[in-house]
């Protein structure tokens, strides 16, 4: 309670700072409120002990210090996600989501201005990086705020730019104390935008100190510790057709590679696509396909814990609203979120979007059918309820509902069920996964 009596504090600290100051700064602030209610089980195990009701809430103000169109600054504060119930604790670590545990914290905090006389756009400090993306919402290579240096801009009126420079993490694991050890990346992107038609290729190039190690990094977990990255790239392009409306076509096709301690290479691909119909008045139908490489049973890493396929950096990729993630409010608390965790899967789903027959209140049901990837032999030794071998499925059916209170004020209510029928390799018992949510969510 102290911790958000001081928060508080400081808020209004700064909101008095700049209300003395008008002169030098207007300031804006947004910002998302969400409490959500969540009764289920999501563990795909029958030997699960969670709690199978929780009440969880996150509270985000961001605010735009503006000096002029050409510049402003901007402090992105997080107070949660936190279970009612449990103490809030603090959290200062920028480069990673502790306030995803109950922390408060500073999201972001950047610069944000035009070079004079140009569009060129700057910014520097802590924000958020989205790779391009078509399908599932973001990137499912890197979504996150994180350090960054970055320039973007127009070439010409169907050409831009994009260039950033990013610090991963820093202080990871090393084996000598004293010795900083740093993963750093650099990005491009060139994005291609045409009547009807939109592309946007991109490429990241990461690049680990001396000292760099690890036991876990990019989705992929190791039995030896201490392993060293070399390096990790990935290239991809998203690719959206609106010409051909209401049908609209989006695709995204990621691959990346990780080169660990002299290893074989750990790579894999994803590839995306789907077709969605906006014809209609009352309901958007859209149908999509994902699929993302997996596993080798003579894996270089065999016996080592999971087997690498595609390293992940930071994505928050998802279809439906539960296996991959997708939930409308607390995220992966609510969901199994298996992108996180686990690649090596295809899908395929439909979702029928939108459907409204009243004022205020819509509804989206999501078919999903999920078959594995990875050679069978490996499930046996991971615990990994979301790593799939190839005779691996799940079915899921999502069941939403938004009920606009509000222009700023949405209540939502979601049902989700997901069975499994799993090769039976794995030791513990498995189980259906389902969850009903229901909550608010205040958007100012």
């Amino acid at each position: 309670m102290k911790r958000l009596v001081l928060f508080a504090t400081l808020c209004t600290f700064v909101l008095g700072m700049a209300a003395t100051s008008a002169s030098a700064a207007d300031i804006k602030a947004t910002g998302s409120y969400v409490f959500e209610a969540v009764w289920g089980d999501k563990s795909m195990s029958d030997n699960d002990s969670d709690s199978n009701f929780d009440v969880y809430q996150r509270l985000r103000t961001k605010f735009e210090f503006i000096a002029n169109e050409n510049l402003k600054g901007v402090l992105y504060t997080e107070v949660g996600t936190s279970t009612w119930g449990e103490e809030m604790q603090s959290g200062t670590n920028l480069t990673e989501s502790s306030a995803d545990e109950g922390s408060i914290e500073i999201k972001a905090g950047y610069i944000d201005f035009n070079w004079p006389g140009t569009q060129q756009n700057i910014k520097v400090g802590h924000l958020k990086v989205d790779l391009p993306s078509a399908l599932g919402g973001a990137s499912m290579i890197l979504s996150d705020e994180l350090p960054t240096a970055m320039i973007s801009g127009p070439i010409t009126d169907h050409v831009a730019y994009m260039l950033g420079w990013h610090r991963l993490q820093k202080n990871s694991n090393t084996s000598d104390e004293d010795d900083d050890a740093e993963l750093d990346a650099v990005s491009v992107a060139l994005p291609l935008n045409f009547d009807g038609v939109s592309i946007q290729p991109f490429m990241v190039y990461g690049y680990a100190g001396d000292n760099y190690k690890l036991d876990e990094y990019a989705g992929v977990s190791y039995k030896k510790s201490n392993l060293h990255v070399d390096n990790v790239w990935w290239t991809g392009v998203a690719f959206e057709l609106t010409m051909f409306d209401p049908f609209v076509f989006k695709a995204d096709l990621n691959y990346g590679n990780a080169d660990i301690e002299g290893k074989e290479d750990a790579n894999g691909w994803y590839f995306g696509a789907s077709l969605e119909y906006k014809g209609f008045d009352f309901m958007t139908p859209e149908v999509f396909f994902a699929w993302t490489s997996g596993d080798d049973d003579d894996a270089e890493y065999k016996g080592e814990g999971q087997m690498p396929i595609m390293p992940n950096a930071a994505g928050d990729w998802a279809l439906g609203s539960f296996w991959f993630g997708g939930d409308w409010g607390v995220g992966d608390l609510a969901s199994v979120d298996a992108d996180d965790e686990s690649l090596g899967f295809w899908v395929l789903g439909l979702s029928l979007k939108d459907i409204s027959f009243f004022e205020g209140l819509t509804h989206t049901v999501n078919l999903l059918y999920i078959q594995g990837t990875n050679d069978q032999d490996n499930v046996k030794s991971t615990t990994s309820r979301t790593y799939l071998g190839d005779d691996d499925s799940l079915f899921e059916i999502d069941l939403n509902s938004a009920y606009s209170i509000y222009d700023e004020l949405t209540a939502y209510v979601e049902l989700g069920w997901i069975a499994e029928d799993f090769d039976g390799k794995r030791d513990d018992g498995s189980d259906d996964a389902w969850k009903v949510s229901t909550g608010l969510n205040y958007q100012f």
